[in-house]
């Protein structure tokens, strides 16, 4: 993933900004996949979070998180190619400790949707979000780090093309909202994806 991330804070002494670019965490996954008639379909999966973007503890703006994690994941969709189009991916994140600074942040249940009308030409627009949930508290060095979990929902437009032979490329803005204990923003998702065949 290449991430460009700006990033603006409020201190006592005036807002504090910055910025960085670059490939951020890569993600490995394995999982199986049903498919359960022509439009509806599943996928039970594991993920990995690899540690690749770049972070420095004295930078407030990270595009890494410079520690792993684990992430199994469970995923239904129902397409129409004329009709409506509906996402649901469940995630459950076990974090490990950030290497350089023994910090751990605590487990994360997330959710991403997606609703949107197929036109029949590989077009569907739609709108789509996410709500997350911190379960546990993170942890540090000296013990407890925070008493406040994390939490945020967002929402916004998307647009998906799919071509016939498979391969799909979509666009999507978001808006968080009801954001406690930690950064709250607007994002802008581009993602193609091209099925390989051997």
């Amino acid at each position: 993933p290449y991430v460009d991330l700006k990033l603006t804070v409020p201190t006592a002494g005036g807002p504090v900004s910055d910025a960085d670019r670059g490939l951020g965490d890569v993600t490995l996954g394995v999982g199986l996949a049903w498919h359960h008639s022509e439009r509806l379909h599943s996928v039970l999966a594991l993920d990995y979070y690899v540690p690749t973007g770049a972070y420095s503890a004295t930078q407030i703006a990270n595009i890494g998180r410079n520690h792993s994690a684990w992430q199994p994941v469970y995923a239904v969709s129902y397409g129409d190619a004329r009709g409506v189009r509906a996402d649901l991916k469940l995630m459950y994140t076990l974090n490990q400790k950030n290497r350089d600074t023994g910090y751990r942040s605590g487990q994360e249940a997330h959710a991403d949707y997606a609703v949107g009308w197929g036109f029949g030409n590989g077009l569907v627009l739609g709108a789509g979000g996410y709500v997350y949930r911190q379960l546990s508290g993170d942890r540090a060095p000296a013990g407890l780090a925070n008493a406040g979990r994390g939490r945020a929902y967002a929402i916004g437009p998307s647009l998906l093309y799919q071509a016939p032979s498979g391969w799909f490329i979509t666009a999507k803005w978001q808006q968080e909202g009801g954001v406690r204990n930690r950064s709250q923003g607007d994002a802008l998702w581009l993602k193609t994806v091209v099925p390989l065949r051997f």
